[in-house]
């Protein structure tokens, strides 16, 4: 068996390599390496060598894997980009619908492609008419989906979609397409309206989700989504192997452990996993499981590494792009955390208590910690690099969550079950909505405690993070017996966050203050602070896919040692300046937003009205000449222009940290500018936020000769509007401008002396 695990890991591995560190051009050239590696080997004929033969020759078939499947999917799907034609295709999940458009996943029905995976974007709304397994055709644009705003992304590659297409024109009803994945759609359907109908608004998204891994409305509760996943719970909502043991442990219970029992198993997992969409984790948790379940079958031996490596193997034979789905990789990362470790830290932590009562009253908690502790073990770094952040508290939501998980899980579908006699559905649903709710709870209340999160930022985080697995290393390597040891690394890590943290602090209150133009993509947020005062101006961005500016300004500040913001104040109201006011809000504590009297116009402001006063957030009108003064910052508002379109009626202001000022006039145009010249003297200002993300309707030549500073900062992001232009570069160039560019700079910075 452990040959099977040597093969199936060297094969993962060759196609995590392919796509993270060689070249598309280069990847042939490590096959090739690898076999004839592997035939040296095989030439010597020692016993003691097998393992690099097999890993040798697994590794080269992984290569050539990863190679073909770019020719057969992305390079045919390239052939086809930048075309609108008339396509057949089927659906192969149910449509999405979201506030501006409909999106469903399609496999075309065309000639030289057939079931190539695509997503199909519907800005009339008019795919949402129509089920998984309809056979539809329609006029599209297509674009190839490897490619956003210029440049690669492995987004859709990594869930097996090779183009994107916008549908044009009307959508008809061909025929209808009966399968195993449309059956499965169904049923997932009928438990979301099931749950729909007997639950209540506040729990629906969460059974939703828990139940089937439908997370659309889920994701629009945002706050929800925020105590879920700042306090380590956001697990129970991805489909996994819990689920999956939560199933099999209920039908074991109910049917026995005998053979017959195993084929129902085998049979209800695998419609589970159907159902709740066929995603890494829940395949990963349903080829372990039947490994379990098959093994004693067979008379042979369950090996749980040999089942992770092959789970792993067989995924990314399907689809070895799925190499770069953080679900797959925090998936395997988890699960080698629990075979190896778990059961080590648990028989550690329990050697205190003996053999007697207090052993097998402590074996629950202590079999929660030592679990979460070894699912950390790997997913920290992915979660690190991913998501910049890792719930310190993680341990506590577990201890308190994870006794109600199982009951919601169970209790969820027993529910639907009885929905089919309404009143008793909604009983049972009450109760289950009671037990979601006090996980709600528990989530806001660790959310909200101090340091519950760790931000990373810098080489401090890095430090502690090599310092902390070199600390496992040891207490592993050593073998130690004594039940003291699990201390080492616990004590490093606390230590090591908050030497971190006050380091960090220590850092930024060095210097007066710190000016930074906050990286969140295609769109503006910059903020300002001193020892005692934060404030921000704009938090928006483009996308809520890749970046939201919530979560950006959040991470950035709080990273710096920063809790609360003072002062939020808004340009103008437009997506990509003030989207991500929501995620902030439920982030951190927002004291004022302040708008422009043209923002009253705004469609945007009712939402911002409401999010404001769920968070006890005051909103107040900034008008021209107005000032705001903090501790150790000044503000000055100009008015805005009534002419233009809304995008353009913009609040220009002038942020102060001492004597250096700084210029943001948000996207307002050139006309803006010019009588800034006339209502300020510009010569005192030591830097601007170029206009409009650097577009060459704003940023004129007379404003750029007034400003007295020659530092310039531009807040954009990958975008298809060719920002920043080559004009405005050119021309801030010609004036003497150093320029820093979020897109390709990241987070900029500006310290302050004292």
């Amino acid at each position: 068996m452990r040959k099977l695990a040597i093969a199936c890991f060297s094969f993962s591995l060759s196609i995590f390599a392919a796509h993270y560190i060689f070249s598309r051009a280069s990847v042939i050239y490590a096959a090739v390496f690898c076999a004839l590696l592997g035939a040296a080997v095989l030439a010597i004929r020692l016993k003691s060598l097998r393992g690099v033969v097999i890993a040798a020759f697994a590794a080269s078939v992984g290569f050539v894997c990863f190679s073909a499947h770019y020719d057969l999917t992305t390079e045919r799907a390239h052939a086809l980009a930048d075309t609108t034609e008339s396509v057949r295709f089927v659906l192969s999940g149910p449509p999405q619908k979201y506030e501006n458009y409909t999106s469903a996943e399609v496999r075309l029905d065309k000639e030289g492609l057939p079931g190539l995976k695509c997503v199909f974007y519907d800005y009339e709304h008019d795919l949402e008419r129509f089920s998984c397994g309809d056979v539809l055709a329609a006029k599209v644009k297509l674009s190839a989906a490897d490619i956003r705003y210029g440049e690669h992304t492995d987004r859709y590659a990594a869930k097996d979609v090779y183009l994107k297409g916008t549908v044009k024109g009307p959508i008809l009803k061909i025929g209808h397409n009966t399968s195993l994945t449309s059956v499965a759609s169904a049923i997932s359907r009928a438990i979301g309206q099931a749950v729909d109908a007997t639950y209540p608004q506040d729990t629906a998204p969460f059974m939703k989700a828990l139940l089937v891994g439908n997370k659309s409305d889920f994701y629009r509760d945002d706050a929800l989504y925020v105590a879920l996943s700042r306090a380590g719970l956001m697990h129970v909502v991805a489909v996994s192997g819990m689920h999956v043991s939560y199933l099999v442990a209920f039908l074991r219970f109910i049917f026995g452990k005998g053979k017959r029992s195993a084929v129902i198993c085998l049979l209800l997992v695998w419609g589970f996993v159907a159902v709740s969409g066929l995603s890494p984790s829940a395949v990963r948790a349903a080829f372990m499981q039947s490994m379990l379940l098959v093994a004693p079958l067979l008379g042979r031996e369950n090996d749980p590494i040999t089942s992770l490596a092959a789970a792993l193997a067989v995924l990314l034979l399907l689809n070895p792009f799925a190499a770069a789905n953080i679900s797959l990789q925090l998936s395997f990362s988890a699960m080698l955390g629990i075979v190896l470790f778990a059961d080590r830290i648990t028989e550690t932590m329990l050697r205190p208590f003996g053999e007697g009562k207090a052993a097998d009253w402590m074996k629950y908690p202590i079999g929660i910690i030592g679990t979460s502790l070894s699912v950390m073990v790997f997913t920290l770094p992915v979660t690190a690099i991913h998501f910049g952040y890792a719930s310190v508290l993680s341990l506590l939501t577990n201890l308190l969550c994870l006794w109600a998980i199982p009951l919601c899980f169970i209790g969820g579908y027993v529910s639907c079950l009885l929905s089919l006699i309404p009143a008793a559905g909604r009983a049972a649903a009450v109760v289950i909505s009671m037990l979601a709710r006090y996980c709600f709870r528990v989530c806001g209340l660790i959310t909200s405690l101090p340091f519950s999160v760790f931000y990373f930022s810098g080489a401090l985080s890095a430090i502690w993070i090599i310092l902390l697995y070199t600390s496992l290393a040891l207490v592993f390597l050593f073998r130690w017996k004594t039940h003291w040891k699990i201390l080492i690394p616990t004590v490093t890590a606390v230590v090591g966050i908050v030497l971190t943290q006050l380091g960090t602090e220590w850092f930024y209150n060095s210097k007066r203050g710190t000016f930074a133009a906050i990286d969140v993509g295609q769109g503006q947020c910059i903020g300002a602070f001193t020892k005692e005062a934060t404030v921000l101006i704009d938090c928006g961005s483009i996308s809520y896919v890749d970046y939201n500016a919530g979560d950006c300004a959040a991470a950035y500040l709080k990273s710096r040692g920063r809790d609360k913001v003072d002062a939020l104040v808004f340009t103008h109201l437009h997506a990509d300046h003030a989207n991500g006011c929501e995620r902030l809000l439920n982030l951190m504590q927002v004291d004022t937003i302040y708008i422009p009297p043209a923002a009253l116009e705004d469609e945007a402001l009712l939402d911002l009205f409401r999010c404001a006063k769920q968070h006890g957030t005051d909103v107040k009108l900034l008008e021209d000449g107005d000032l705001l003064v903090m501790s150790g910052m000044l503000l000055r508002a100009f008015g805005t222009d009534n002419e233009g379109d809304r995008n353009e009626r913009c609040m220009p202001v002038i942020l102060s940290i001492g004597d250096y000022d700084m210029m943001v006039t948000g996207d307002a145009p050139a006309e803006r500018e010019k009588k800034l010249i006339g209502e300020f003297d510009l010569s005192i200002v030591d830097a601007l936020v170029v206009g409009h993300h650097g577009s060459k309707s704003a940023s004129c030549e007379a404003y750029l000769d007034a400003i007295g500073g020659r530092r310039a900062l531009i807040s954009v992001g990958n975008n298809n509007y060719g920002l920043p232009s080559a004009e405005i570069l050119e021309r801030l160039a010609r004036f003497g401008y150093t320029v820093s560019r979020t897109d390709t700079d990241g987070t900029v910075e500006i310290r302050v002396n004292g």
